[in-house]
């Protein structure tokens, strides 16, 4: 049964108590500063970085055909990182393909209250990703990312891929300011619909 966890950890505090424990080997795609490495430094997983970037343990453009045989990896992220490319479907496959036990995915949820607030006020979401610069800018989003679609897209991409959807953490937006009246406000149905949703952390497992 699907579990949906509000939390205010951060997406790299998810994936460093989520596998505290276990073994295999881990590759953490669009890694560049490695952070997610020194959250899972006192467990027993062999972590890998993988970037567009050279410097790293792989060199992957994931919009293109990942040169690593299936079932490579027990655990493979991408912490946002889907929402950067164009061929999303296609870069989805790859890393399940490549996954043997536990894919990970992390997207963020634009359509929050907050950032509805920054567009309705400064005409903006509160991000330059979507900025039309006089400059092409590299690192920008490729899709407007919002709560229902996101969800959607992880649920039918998975069950393509023959995987599982076990857990969504949803890292709840400026709940540092609110979380002792939490309850209150979740009896309200603030919380429902993603409406202070700032990303979903996607759980999703192999089925044998």
């Amino acid at each position: 049964m699907l579990s949906r966890v509000y939390t205010q950890k951060s997406k790299y505090e998810i994936v460093g108590q989520l596998l505290q424990g276990k073994r295999g080997s881990l590759l953490d795609i669009g890694a560049r500063d490695r952070m997610l490495g020194g959250y899972i430094e006192r467990t027993n997983i062999q972590y890998f970085s993988a970037d567009v970037d050279p410097g790293h343990d792989y060199q992957i453009n994931i919009e293109q055909h990942i040169d690593i045989n299936d079932k490579v990896f027990n655990y493979v992220c991408a912490l946002d990182v889907l929402e950067h490319v164009e061929n999303i479907h296609f870069a989805f496959s790859e890393l399940a393909r490549i996954t043997k036990d536990t894919l990970i995915i992390a997207l963020p949820n634009v359509a929050t209250l907050p950032r509805r607030w920054s567009f309705f006020w400064k005409s903006n979401l509160g991000t330059a990703k979507y900025a039309l610069l006089p400059e092409h800018q590299r690192d920008r989003h490729r899709w407007l990312t919002i709560y229902p679609e996101i969800n959607l897209f992880i649920e039918e991409n998975a069950r393509k891929a023959n995987f599982k959807l076990d857990i969504v953490y949803e890292q709840l937006e400026w709940i540092r300011l609110f979380w002792r009246i939490f309850p209150f406000f979740a009896r309200l149905g603030v919380f429902k619909g993603g409406l202070m949703t700032e990303r979903c952390i996607y759980i999703l497992t192999r089925i044998q």
